[in-house]
């Protein structure tokens, strides 16, 4: 098994999906010989809490983690816990335990914000692990690339180019260790996530692009070459036709920004003409690839445009393609869909639910609570405790038929007002099977974090300054409320790591000078 999960990388980002100038020849020979699902969402469209659905089998809303992981503080204030709970079921652990090899390389992110005490992936179950975003081994330790900037790499331009080199490195050395001994294998590429950087070797590829586009578009040919590795690797084993291979990215991508000083300014993936983009429960945000290979079990060459699957359903689907059985009182969320796999008659019985807890800054945000049941979709802004079960409190409604109506233009919410009725009804009743939020204190379960002192603090007028919610400061931003304007000015290159001109959660909150 090797799950290779994208980061922002949008659904049109595809030289098989359409994309008029991407070159992505592994990809594509990827889904050329195994199928391409085309109805297929995460279960959030931001990272932690998609990535949180495929390692569990869960809706990530179970384990209260609603947005990326980040300081403790910002944690709190957003009802999450620190890190993803090693305790709950758990991929790589099953797979460890039928006598897999189990390994972990490139982005990690079920825990962040610089907790130094977070659980390593060894107590999740991986037999071997090489991240960045987490608490172990650096992706880079090992590798040629060792000596470049770890505390903030993938903020780094230059060191951002090589981080799913360096997990693709480590996968093939995973590999060839394996010998006969299957294995299961996460590679989390960093690609399309900002900063999105190219070498001037992987510019070669488009000399005659502009920018921000050759950037953006090097990136994501110099990420589907590190899919070619696996695939050449694998053939060269005699390997291919006993590996199911999988790629998918966890969520749509990134909302641009013209400015070319702005960290945003060459993330310019494509949705392929669906709506909404990263945070957004519209198709753009939550519908990614999935294409999924395995000669001689899947058939070649498919596309299904028609059966709705999710992020949960990769727990128990590999599990079965693997004839583990599932944990005892283990109850998933998704639905085995290996005879969907094999092209053998399926039908989606349970429905997929979502809640996006983050900001609704962009027109496409608005979005609280959705639910996807058969070929319908809905949409609706939050429910008040107080409101009828036919939908009193919700303020916008939006019902879609997305197989008739991918882009989501023709909203139905008012020609089928049973439907939606009904629908938000088992949204009601979905939500009520969630967990309390975690206490405000101590982190996940009563753990505190062993970061700086000021850690919480420096979190909280993080919060305070954001005066957008988009994550980053401006210099106005900063000076907001300075005591001192004109020694703000001089203080802020020193957070600047990167010298975008722009201050990250992660440069406030732990700064260190230049």
């Amino acid at each position: 098994m090797v799950f290779i999960y994208a980061d922002d990388w949008g659904w049109g980002d595809l030289g098989c999906h359409g994309h008029p100038d991407i070159k992505t020849p592994h990809l594509d020979q990827l889904a050329a010989e195994g199928v391409d699902f085309q109805q297929f969402t995460v279960c959030n469209p931001v990272c932690s809490a998609s990535r949180t659905a495929i390692v569990t089998g869960h809706f990530p809303a179970r384990y209260s983690v609603h947005q990326h992981f980040s300081s403790h503080a910002s944690n709190v204030e957003r009802g999450m816990p620190d890190w993803l709970d090693p305790k709950a079921p758990m991929l790589p652990r099953l797979f460890k335990g039928a006598g897999y090899r189990t390994a972990h390389y490139g982005k990690w992110h079920l825990s962040g914000g610089g907790i130094t005490n977070a659980p390593h992936p060894e107590q999740y179950g991986y037999d071997d692990a090489a991240v960045y975003v987490g608490n172990a081994a650096h992706v880079f330790d090992g590798t040629p690339y060792a000596e470049m900037t770890q505390d903030s790499s993938a903020h780094d331009l230059h060191a951002a180019s090589f981080l799913s080199v360096a997990a693709t490195d480590h996968t093939l050395k995973f590999i060839r260790d394996s010998g006969d001994t299957p294995f299961y294998i996460n590679l989390w590429l960093h690609e399309t996530h900002h900063l999105v950087s190219a070498t001037d070797e992987d510019k070669k590829a488009y000399p005659d692009t502009a920018e921000p586009q050759r950037t953006y578009y090097a990136a994501v040919t110099r990420a589907d070459r590190q899919v070619g590795r696996v695939l050449d690797l694998l053939e060269e084993l005699g390997k291919t036709k006993d590996t199911l291979v999988i790629f998918s990215s966890d969520n749509g991508p990134e909302v641009t920004h013209p400015n070319p000083g702005d960290k945003f300014y060459y993330s310019v993936g494509a949705t392929g003409g669906l709506r909404g983009r990263k945070r957004s429960l519209y198709l753009g945000g939550v519908g990614t690839p999935f294409i999924v290979r395995w000669p001689g079990a899947v058939p070649a060459g498919r596309v299904d445009k028609t059966t709705p699957i999710s992020g949960v359903d990769v727990f128990p689907t590999l599990l079965a393609a693997a004839d583990i059985p599932l944990p005892d009182a283990y109850v998933p969320d998704g639905e085995n869909i290996l005879p969907l796999l094999r092209g053998e008659s399926f039908t989606r019985a349970k429905p997929i639910f979502w809640e996006w807890r983050g900001n609704h800054t962009q027109d496409a945000n608005w979005p609280v609570l959705g639910m996807r049941d058969q070929r319908w979709g809905l949409l609706i802004d939050d429910l008040s405790s107080e409101a009828s079960a036919k939908g009193e409190g919700a303020q916008r409604i939006e019902l879609y038929d997305l197989l008739a109506d991918r882009a989501q233009k023709n909203n139905l919410a008012a020609d089928q007002p049973e439907r939606v009725v009904t629908m938000i009804a088992k949204i009601r009743k979905w939500k009520a099977t969630l967990p309390v939020d975690p206490p405000v204190t101590g982190g996940v379960q009563g753990r505190k974090s062993t970061g700086p002192k000021k850690q919480p603090d420096r979190a909280t007028s993080f919060a305070k300054k954001d005066l957008n919610r988009d994550d980053r400061l401006t210099l106005k931003e900063y000076l907001h409320r300075f005591p001192d304007p004109e020694e703000g000015k001089k203080r802020f290159p020193n957070f600047d790591r990167d010298g975008d001109g722009f201050l990250s959660r992660e440069e406030f909150v732990f700064p260190k000078r230049r």
